[in-house]
């Protein structure tokens, strides 16, 4: 890590450890090239970029010596991950493989050399010769410092747009017209629902808040992209909670007496995030954790714990009809 940071999240550059990670997909078509598919088959490929590739960065200020990359002026001279796709035709959009990588986003006011620089999480596209690119914006990823980003900051550069349920900023499906099939978001609950629920819309069990009671309305959730295909951001969360479960119910056949508690929901809820919207917030190198799943960790519990009174081993339902609330244990406040 450069220790240099602009709004707490690390400025890229060409001597800074940033990099784009498996944007997906970068599809060039591949050999073989016969009658059968004259242009080759296309593939899917994921494709990298390293901020050491920089060029066109800054020219009076650096970091460890070298350039740093800027809004509209930077670019990395090429990519990885599509090798393969060497038929004549390439890229399906760009006709290249390892194209250059450019910038999509940056910081609203830090300026090197009087132009925004690129950070953590700004986004980036891959395998261009010039526009359109290749391949769709993904993240390019680097440090950040904690101490100085506030979770405001590290949740809006990577536009996680935290809220309760009721205040949703999400954008909603248009149902008659369809107009917004790609875009439309769900308001998602950061921890499942029905850990907390009886049923689907049912009534809050009983452990649900010695202080207040679960509402579905005042729950902490972020927009996802929303389908019921595995593939979008909901679709993801949705398949991660559903294996979540079927762990929950084994290991409750296994041991009548195991019961999940509020920690268990919330850390495998947490992950299920991070699979919707892999890789934005997945681990490090080292296997440190990304700051933002520490802030909507922080915001999980200011909710259940501070509002609500429960505690890390407050017990909750297993989400599945054939297993009933857990009980308020003796001597419990109940709200």
């Amino acid at each position: 890590m450069s220790g240099v940071f602009a709004n707490g999240l690390e400025i890229s550059g060409k001597a800074v450890g940033a990099k784009t990670i498996a944007a997906l997909p970068d599809v060039c078509f591949t050999p073989p090239e016969n009658p059968a598919t004259p242009p080759g088959v296309p593939i899917p490929y994921p494709s990298f970029g390293f901020a050491s590739d920089t060029e066109q960065g800054t020219g009076t200020v650096t970091i460890g010596g070298k350039t740093v990359n800027i809004k509209n002026k930077s670019d990395l001279t090429k990519t990885s991950g599509t090798e393969a796709g060497c038929a004549a035709k390439k890229g399906v959009v760009t006709s290249k493989n390892t194209g250059k990588e450019f910038f999509k986003s940056w910081s609203p006011d830090v300026k090197f050399d009087g132009e925004p620089v690129i950070r953590m999480s700004d986004l980036a596209t891959n395998n261009h010769a010039s526009d359109p690119p290749n391949a769709p914006p993904w993240p390019h990823i680097a440090g950040v410092n904690p101490a100085t980003a506030s979770c405001a900051e590290i949740l809006g550069a990577l536009n996680l747009r935290l809220h309760r349920h009721e205040d949703s900023p999400c954008e909603p499906e248009d149902r008659l017209g369809k107009t917004n099939k790609d875009t439309f978001e769900q308001s998602d609950h950061i921890v499942q629902t029905a850990c907390f629920t009886e049923g689907r819309d049912g009534p809050p069990i009983p452990t649900a808040g010695p202080k207040a009671k679960y509402d579905i309305n005042k729950a902490p959730c972020v927009c996802l992209k929303d389908a019921s295909k595995r593939e979008t951001q909901h679709g993801e969360k949705s398949a991660t909670q559903r294996q979540s479960k079927r762990d929950w119910v084994a290991k409750k056949k296994n041991d009548a007496s195991w019961q999940p508690t509020y920690k268990d929901a919330r850390e495998d809820n947490l992950d299920a995030m991070k699979d919707a919207l892999d890789p934005q917030i997945n681990d490090g190198p080292n296997g440190e954790e990304h700051p933002a799943v520490g802030c909507l960790r922080t915001a999980c519990d200011d909710y259940f714990k501070e509002e609500l009174g429960m505690t890390d081993d407050t017990p909750v339902k297993i989400p599945h009809k054939s297993y009933p609330a857990p009980a308020v244990p003796s001597g419990a406040p109940v709200s």
